[in-house]
């Protein structure tokens, strides 16, 4: 009983190792955010004063109080749409972790926190809850997997549109174009460190803001040689996005036999199969 709650941490640190352990829990990014999410319910269940300290106020943090631009989307209060949101964010950032790793989305979260902070702050307006990271992230998701079907048959990008647009329409309606506008820069700022950390690069017209990739396209340069990334049969590493469309297929034929895929859906898998076994 006592090994299920022992803390271990990873003797290597690659791209979808854990922070650490907990038992047979792997803690990585999209597990602890929404945990302390979580946490901070119960806080607030306890003494709601005590979640005080983590709510961006603009005036704290322009007299020096610069930590609750990091940890406003932490305090959160009891409620079934957080509870929801809170679930969303798990799922949806365990995807996206998966495809550029638990140190990129750790930061994707941070620039999601603290650009969005500043611009409040400037703004004069006060942060809470974890709501505005998790559309964002989502949004994120929606884009680089836009035809990735959910209840109904909805597709992924259908549904981002309907969240954002719902989320517009009730701010017009409370006469709060500054909240229209924070809503605007939190998902530029998610696609911006999205393309920056290795996704939505179909989307030619985001700019690029990795730093690394240039610094390795200066060293290519210099030595002269190309650098292989893993045994890849191809000329390139497999695209997450084919990567995950084909676990998504795959787990619908677990789920439910391979005649529960329609004709396009069998062709897909044939393609993609192929593709990311290099033929």
């Amino acid at each position: 009983m006592s090994g299920r709650f022992q803390i271990s941490f990873p003797g290597r640190r690659d791209h979808d190792d854990p922070w650490f352990r907990i038992g047979t829990l792997d803690v990585t990014t999209s597990v602890l955010v929404p945990a302390l999410c979580v946490v901070s319910m119960f806080v607030w269940a306890a003494n709601p004063d005590y979640l005080l300290p983590l709510v961006l106020f603009a005036d704290d943090v322009r007299r020096g109080q610069v930590w609750r631009l990091f940890t406003w989307p932490l305090a959160n209060d009891p409620d079934i749409w957080t509870a929801i949101t809170i679930a969303m964010l798990w799922y949806f950032g365990r995807e996206l972790e998966r495809m550029i790793g638990r140190v990129k989305f750790a930061w994707m979260l941070v620039l999601l926190a603290v650009v969005p902070g500043l611009v409040a702050t400037l703004l004069d307006l006060n942060l809470y809850g974890i709501r505005p990271v998790e559309i964002a992230v989502f949004c994120v998701f929606a884009a680089e997997l836009p035809n990735v079907r959910f209840f109904f048959g909805i597709k992924a990008w259908v549904i981002a549109v309907v969240i954002v647009g719902i989320e517009v329409l009730q701010l017009i309606g409370l006469r709060l174009p500054e909240w229209i506008l924070l809503l605007a820069v939190s998902l530029v700022t998610a696609a911006l460190a999205a393309r920056a950390f290795g996704v939505l690069a179909s989307y030619a017209w985001i700019p690029n803001l990795s730093f690394k990739s240039r610094r390795q396209k200066r060293s290519r340069s210099r030595a002269g040689q190309t650098v292989v990334a893993g045994p890849w049969t191809g000329s390139s590493a497999p695209n997450p996005r084919d990567q995950f469309e084909l676990d998504a297929l795959l787990d619908k034929i677990s789920a439910s036999g391979i005649d529960s895929l329609a004709r396009g859906e069998k062709a897909r898998l044939n393609e993609l199969s192929k593709k990311l076994r290099g033929h």
